[in-house]
């Protein structure tokens, strides 16, 4: 159906009795209108809905008329008002802040938010609030799980100003848009402010927009026709008709029985027992135990598949019987009905049956008993429905206060909405297609060409008698996290962690024999590939804003995690690669970094860093050189078979919306989520990191070669000189080119690290990569960590600044109605980790003290204590650590870390006195502030 283009208007009215011409206008020509300082009590916010009977209404006013009489006008409130008649449903959005509104609307079974916003005044005063306010709206669009959103209103922020470059950043990180300043252009002379006492102008009213609500937007102007207010309203139209319709994520069409889910104590108690019983009566093939290594029978290879089977089916049966009691129901699960409803629909049931058998009479006694109980049921279960929320709050508190923390943490992560899943990708909208468009898009080509269409294993070499005891198969399925989403055959591993003793010593024989006959059954190699969005606000009809999660069998996970072992048992890595090592981390990566430039620009010598960036690197291993590089090592010949004939064999199939595509092999590149993945790729990539360090080139310290230090694909070369890194770089392209890998020169990027005391050299030759110069920054942002030029922390600072904003509103706003005791455990697991803190050892004492102040503000807003009550009286009564026993804590642990660890370079960093990160941390730990107190 054909409709005309929706209208949006974001107005500061200054009054809006004041203005209510103005604002008539723009209803007459506007579907919903935003407006910010309407100046109304709360009592007159009925006024609102006065000012045209076509248009609902939801307002706020900012004055508080319980606190003191009220002197002077008042300022500030938000209002939106919207057109019945345009839109199939409308709902008012609870946001419990004065400086915002916001409705989500249906229109063409699309649905859209939209938040009317009115920030403070543009000060350093106000910053503070300004970040609140925006983190609270990210807080309201990652809730309500919307893509397209418009955030409307006064923001305040001035093109070259603090709020606007503040929103900038925000926007970047957000991935939003600024709707007027990208379809006007700031050299537009647009102004939607001028000033009544100086005649000045300024460009303060915005529109935000999500990349999904972008992609509808046709037009953006100003009206200049306003008498009463000295603003202007902003106007978009929106074609909604570009927008992308979603639908609802479909089920697997995965036996629920199967699913571990949430089972009681008498479940699993059952399921165990049936387990044992099933494992017990399965024959252990006595042909294929006593065979020699590398054995070729397809006989064999036949039984190892019903020995498989045989396994699953039991795991699956039994779960299947430990569930057989539970109740069944096809309808939507109605939460609290176990506490809250059961009795009754239990009763009213019993009633309703012995009213059918009396005849169904219309009065009496057995009538009015059916009557009575279903009234209880229905308004129990009405109960229910309308306090989902606070049910599901008070679920998380009894388990955290039964200590039950597992299932806590589970139940607070289904609460994340699903994103909805796009009706078309790529311009399909057939399921099966978009699967195989994925599958086409997650199917990546050599850069080298095809390799082996099969790859043989090698049956000529010496076995070395491989075999598994019930020993390590404990260790591994023990080691292994739970809570993950199984694979096609429905098991995860829960299955295993309670199937009972038998199934170790089975599982052991079981991969024992696989290894012998360096053969997998295909079932176990089946692998499910999810495309999961990576930015949920962002184009969801565009393939390439999904990355793909593979959802492996749980018995191909262990067997992963076996092979995993005995692959660290041979692999030796260079100590400049930090990535996925035990007691290593990107703190331990940035510390090396900064550490380094420091030694050099203290000694009056700059630094030239080069922060290199692969392409799409795991998907680019080519396999005959990683089988190579593999024996090179001294891996076991039956290893590298299993390795072989898995990477050659493995079938995937991606799934959307329940529809499968057609199976696909991977022709390159590790597998996505195994175990024994970052491990390969490490060694895949260790050649190049001991080439660079054999080098005479670029920085060193101590003997110790720190020219160049990498976690996992992300490397950063180092050098005292422009030649020098020429030479690292083309080490890197000429070693690129031969392992079929691929650098990204537009996200590559070049600093050069300033001297202490002199001038930085002017013209700089540049530093080219696969024959392009690569660009001169002043800034990046290294593994999450902002650095500079001048090695100041107050740009990561800002950073970690706003995430914990981000972190604190969406907690408290998630978790409003919870426990203070929940409360308080999510603000340790959601506030206290600041991102390498440990690491900022220059600094300003404001940027610090800003964040401290939001660390204590966030606690304030989560428990609801008063503004400006004693923060450390509230941590000490809370038994959280206040703000600086945090730092101080993440600093103690860095410098153990650090002087406890056996890598080289760390090794090097601890026996320095001269590591002013490792001093300052020291430093800060041994300092007390004087107004807190010990826990």
């Amino acid at each position: 159906m054909d409709r005309s283009p929706l209208r949006i208007a974001t107005f500061n009215c200054k009054s809006i009795k004041r203005s209510m011409e103005d604002v008539r206008h723009l209803c007459r020509t506007c579907d919903v209108v935003c407006l910010q300082e309407t100046w109304l009590l709360p009592h007159d916010i009925a006024y609102v809905g006065t000012i045209d009977s076509g248009f609902g209404y939801t307002a706020t006013s900012a004055v508080d008329t319980s606190v003191a009489i009220v002197r002077g006008r008042a300022h500030g409130g938000v209002a939106l008002l919207y057109r019945y008649g345009a839109f199939q449903k409308v709902s008012v959005i609870q946001c419990e802040n004065p400086r915002i509104c916001a409705i989500r609307i249906t229109i063409c079974d699309r649905p859209i938010l939209i938040i009317c916003v009115y920030m403070p005044t543009n000060s350093d005063d106000n910053l503070e609030e300004f970040i609140n306010c925006l983190s609270a709206i990210n807080a309201i669009i990652d809730e309500q799980g919307i893509q397209p959103a418009f955030v409307m209103g006064d923001f305040n922020a001035d093109p070259g100003k603090l709020f606007y470059n503040e929103l900038m950043n925000i926007c970047n990180e957000q991935q939003w848009s600024c709707l007027d300043v990208d379809m006007l252009g700031l050299d537009s002379n647009t102004f939607t402010f001028i000033s009544d006492v100086h005649g000045t102008t300024s460009w303060l009213d915005h529109c935000i927009a999500t990349y999904s609500a972008k992609q509808s937007v046709i037009g953006v102007d100003i009206k200049y026709d306003t008498r009463w207010s000295d603003h202007y309203p902003l106007v978009i139209e929106c074609d909604l008709t570009l927008l992308t319709p979603t639908i609802l994520p479909v089920m697997v069409n995965v036996n629920k029985h199967i699913v571990w889910g949430a089972r009681d104590k008498k479940q699993v108690d059952t399921y165990t027992k049936e387990c044992n019983k099933r494992l017990e009566n399965i024959e252990i093939p006595s042909d294929c135990v006593n065979c020699d290594y590398f054995c070729k029978s397809h006989d064999h290879r036949r039984v190892l598949d019903k020995f498989y089977s045989d396994i699953v089916t039991a795991l699956r049966d039994a779960a299947v019987a430990s569930r057989k009691n539970g109740r069944e129901g096809s309808g939507p699960r109605v939460v609290g009905w176990n506490k809250h409803i059961t009795d009754a629909h239990r009763l009213a049931r019993c009633s309703f049956t012995e009213w059918v058998l009396y005849g169904k009479p219309k009065s009496g006694p057995i009538y009015h008993e059916m009557t009575k109980r279903r009234k209880i049921f229905k308004s129990r279960l009405k109960w229910c429905q309308d306090h989902q929320d606070q049910i599901k709050m008070d679920a998380l508190a009894k388990k955290h206060g039964n200590g039950d923390f597992r299932g806590f943490w589970r139940d607070t992560s289904k609460m994340n909405i699903r994103p909805s899943l796009p009706v078309s990708v790529g311009g399909a909208s057939d399921p099966k297609y978009i699967a195989n468009i994925f599958k086409s898009h997650f199917c990546i080509k050599s850069q080298l060409g095809p390799t082996l269409e099969v790859h043989n294993a090698d049956m000529n070499r010496k076995a070395v008698g491989i075999s598994f005891l019930s020993e390590d198969i404990h260790r591994a399925i023990r080691q292994m996290a739970r809570g993950k989403s199984p694979g096609h055959d429905g098991l995860s591993i829960e299955h295993l962690q309670h199937a009972g003793p038998h199934i170790y010593k089975i599982l052991a024989v079981f991969y024992s024999l696989c290894v012998g006959h360096s053969y997998l059954p295909d079932d176990l190699m089946k692998t499910v590939v999810v495309p999961v969005v990576k930015n949920k606000t962002g184009n969801l009809a565009d393939e390439n804003n999904y990355r793909p999660i593979s959802l492996a069998t749980i018995m191909a996970k262990v067997f992963d995690g076996l092979l995993n072992a005995q692959l660290n048992k041979h692999v030796t890595l260079h100590d400049n690669q930090f990535g996925f090592r035990p007691q290593l981390s990107t703190e331990s990566a940035i510390l090396c970094l900064k550490h380094t430039v420091k030694y050099y620009t203290n000694r009056r010598t700059p630094v030239y860093a080069c922060f290199l960036d692969l392409s799409k690197a795991f998907d680019l291993v080519v396999y005959d050189i990683l089988w190579e590089k593999l024996r090179r090592v001294g891996l076991p010949q039956e290893l590298i078979n299993m390795f072989q004939y898995w990477y050659a064999h493995q079938t995937n199939s991606v799934r959307w919306a329940g529809a499968m595509s057609d199976p696909y092999r991977l022709e390159c590149g590790v597998r996505q989520g195994g175990l024994t993945s970052p491990t390969l790729f490490n060694l895949y990539m260790d050649e190049l990191i001991v080439a660079l360090s054999r080098q005479h080139l670029g920085c060193h310290i101590d003997d110790v070669c720190v020219n160049n230090l990498s976690y996992a694909d992300d490397m950063v070369l180092l050098s005292a000189s422009i030649c020098g890194m020429r030479s690292l770089i083309q080490t890197c392209e000429e070693y690129a080119g031969r392992h079929g890998l691929k650098y990204n020169v537009a996200k590559s990027q070049c600093m050069i690290f300033e001297a202490v005391g002199t001038i930085c050299p002017q013209n700089i030759p540049p530093v080219f990569l696969s024959g392009v110069p690569l660009k001169m920054v002043g800034q990046v942002k290294y593994l999450g960590h902002v650095i500079t030029t001048d090695l100041r922390d107050d740009a990561d600072i800002e950073r970690e600044r706003r995430a914990l904003s981000v972190r604190a509103n969406m907690v408290a706003r998630r978790f409003a109605r919870c426990s203070a005791q929940v409360k308080m455990t999510l603000f340790r697991a959601f506030c206290t980790s600041l991102y390498t803190c440990s690491l900022w050892a220059n600094y300003t004492k404001k940027k610090y003290s800003d964040l401290r102040v939001l660390y204590n503000n966030a606690f304030r807003m989560l428990l609801g204590l008063p503004r400006y009550c004693s923060a450390s009286g509230m941590f000490a009564d809370a038994r959280i650590d206040c703000f600086h026993t945090t730092m101080r804590k993440r600093c103690a642990s860095l410098v153990r870390r650090v002087r406890s660890s056996p890598n080289t370079v760390l090794k090097m960093i601890a026996t320095r006195f001269d590591c002013c990160y490792l001093r300052h941390c020291c430093d800060r730990h041994l300092t007390v502030s004087v107004p807190e107190r010990k826990l």
